[in-house]
């Protein structure tokens, strides 16, 4: 189309909108906060993910041996695993290092552990830590197979409800998302639709003199697409601008936090969000083309 079509076209758009003033701030307001509370969701998640990722990946597989076994036979069973693929770090920690390590735990408590004397009943064992949270599980059945070894432990209950919280978040989020946006959609037809019923006697006329398609309904489609890119760049702003603002603020705060970098993820979200508002606005004029058709 010409320059001056589109300008027309942009024109009687604009008009539509300004007809409708009170349904229009309501579809941008419904597009935009459903767009955020999606944008929210997928945020929470995506941090959450890593948060999960990071402390499943420091977690360490503690594998003990027999209260008889030789100092240079766990010697040498260390140089093994080192050698392991998948192993990213590996120690001896002795009966001794783990009782001072429990005492510290065990703070102003630790003074029950004094009635021990000189006895410990702890175990020598080897602290090994995957290089990929994958490959947890399988050092500790592989650990368990060596000589000396009696058990192995590792806190797969703690992963795994991390996980169950991740899903958790991801599900509820989406279907909250899903049903926001499914609300923001319909607010949008009905605008669209409005503004149809508003010209009808204008959009007959057009057709008589021999008006074509694209030129009746590029103001409905550039109508929807405002409506649902105006929500989309509120939502994407706000998201991204806020998230930016909580990361710098927990990197302070919280650094221990493996909270993820604002770029490029979180942007990404922000573009997904800006795309998705404007797909609202294309699809709400898909929907409502069925009465223009009538006309």
């Amino acid at each position: 189309m010409r320059l001056r079509t589109w300008a027309f076209c942009l024109s009687e758009a604009s008009q539509n909108l300004l007809r409708n003033p009170v349904l229009a701030i309501a579809s941008i307001t419904t597009t935009a906060v459903s767009l955020l509370v999606l944008g929210v969701f997928l945020l929470l998640s995506v941090n959450v993910n890593s948060i999960a990722t990071s402390i499943e990946s420091q977690v360490a597989v503690r594998a003990f041996f027999a209260h008889q076994t030789a100092e240079s036979q766990e010697l040498a069973e260390l140089q093994t695993v080192r050698g392991w693929q998948g192993v990213r770090s590996a120690s001896l920690v002795t009966k001794d290092q783990a009782l001072s390590q429990l005492k510290k735990e065990f703070g102003k408590q630790g003074q029950v552990l004094e009635t021990l004397g000189t006895a410990n009943p702890l175990e020598d064992s080897l602290s090994v830590t995957a290089q990929k949270p994958a490959d947890v599980k399988p050092l500790a059945v592989r650990l368990s197979h060596l000589a000396g070894i009696v058990h192995t432990t590792y806190q797969s209950s703690v992963v795994s409800r991390l996980f169950a919280l991740i899903n958790g978040v991801r599900v509820v989020g989406l279907a909250i998302g899903v049903l926001l946006l499914i609300g923001s959609l319909l607010v949008i037809t009905n605008a669209i639709r409005l503004g149809i019923a508003a010209r009808r006697r204008e959009i007959g006329i057009m057709r008589l003199v021999g008006a074509t398609e694209a030129l009746v309904h590029w103001p409905f489609i550039l109508e929807g697409l405002i409506l649902g890119g105006i929500g989309a760049v509120v939502a994407s702003g706000l998201s991204f601008w806020s998230y930016v603002a909580v990361y710098h603020d927990a990197v302070h705060s919280l650094p221990f936090l493996p909270l993820v970098s604002p770029s490029p993820i979180p942007r990404d979200i922000a573009l997904l969000l800006l795309l998705l508002g404007i797909l609202l606005g294309a699809i709400g004029f898909r929907i409502s083309v069925r009465r223009l058709a009538r006309i």
